[in-house]
């Protein structure tokens, strides 16, 4: 099997002959790789860990993207969202935070109306398109943040939140305008990659580390037709759907399997996302990615521990098919390179 053939048989729930593996690291963990391993660029670290998956998304060369600096002296840059990051380093790691929230105060559709939303023409579809055929027997991975993930830096969760229960159909509409754009973002991109994207990725975080964000009622009353709209379009163009979303998220799951989803991330080490429950709930009607624990094990267990949570996950899990090997989250600096190496070196079969 090629690695398309095998993440497509994976989240099919057909037999592969090894589980699909993904690779997310921070900017200073792939240097101290590189470093280390004496490696030249990014896909010698694929190579030597064996990984299948590619993450692509169209170049941007829409209006310019102004920058500045912070009081503090930091880079402040704009998104094509019209929010601000600053740009902080804590230790290894360089980390954004919002720092202009542009629809802040927002009290009516008409003012959701007049907002400047980004258009589908700043992106370079032909050069992803160029980009997927480097890379014709790899899964493909594309998307970004989803719409629950950007409203958060279009204007603060808190007033977000108020603005749910309070004025409802304003925060409805600012959903809908943001999944306007994806929709038309995405279908121009799957068009122009023409059958290359296997998996169409989005990120929202709908969970805290002991429960969901809101209740099971409020996300379908919110989330539910925009993840089915944006589910269908990946469909349409036969990609997978997988849906991210950080948090203790399992009164969810059988909405995003109502939904169409067809692979949920990342599974962290929280109540109801245990390996053995996952599988009895749901083995057979969603495909899971992750679940080595960024939080725990990771950073602070031994590289045999890791091997060995590892193992576990890939034994229950992959029967058949039906799971991805990845970390919970992204590896970070604080995860030393014998656990990645342990991560990637398990038995996959």
């Amino acid at each position: 099997m090629n690695s398309k053939e095998r993440l497509r048989a994976a989240a099919s729930f057909k037999s592969v002959d090894r589980a699909p593996a993904g690779f997310e690291a921070t900017a200073s963990v792939v240097e101290k790789l590189k470093r280390h391993y004496r490696f030249q660029d990014i896909e010698n670290i694929y190579k030597r860990f064996e990984i299948d998956l590619r993450y692509l998304s169209p170049p941007y060369i829409g209006p310019e993207l102004k920058t500045s600096r912070s009081v503090n002296g930091n880079l402040v840059a704009q998104s094509f969202w019209g929010f601000k990051e600053e740009e902080y380093r804590v230790g290894d790691e360089v980390f954004h935070q919002t720092c202009f929230y542009p629809l802040d105060g927002v009290s009516t559709i008409k003012e959701v109306e007049d907002f400047h939303w980004p258009n589908a023409d700043w992106f370079d579809y032909k050069a992803m398109a160029r980009e997927c055929q480097r890379f014709p027997h790899k899964a493909i991975v594309a998307g970004h943040e989803g719409p629950f993930q950007i409203v958060t830096c279009l204007i603060r969760m808190e007033e977000f939140f108020v603005l749910m229960v309070k004025e409802p159909q304003v925060a409805k509409r600012i959903l809908d305008k943001m999944v306007e754009f994806e929709l038309e973002y995405y279908q121009r991109m799957l068009e122009a990659c023409e059958g290359q994207i296997d998996v169409l990725r989005l990120h929202d975080d709908y969970g805290t580390q002991i429960s969901t964000l809101f209740s099971v009622e409020m996300w379908c009353d919110f989330f539910k037709d925009n993840t089915r709209r944006l589910a269908d379009i990946a469909h349409q163009y036969n990609a997978f759907y997988q849906q991210h979303s950080c948090g203790a998220i399992s009164p969810l799951i059988p909405e995003l399997i109502k939904c169409g989803v067809d692979i949920i991330e990342p599974i962290q080490k929280l109540t109801g996302l245990e390996p053995e429950t996952l599988l009895k709930r749901y083995g057979g009607k969603i495909a899971f990615h992750g679940g080595i624990d960024t939080q725990g094990i990771l950073p602070y267990g031994t590289p045999e521990e890791v091997k060995t949570e590892t193992c576990h996950y890939l034994k229950t899990l992959n029967l058949p098919g039906g799971y991805i090997l990845m970390a919970s989250q992204s590896f970070e600096s604080d995860v030393p390179i014998e656990n990645i190496e342990a991560v990637y070196s398990a038995d996959r079969i």
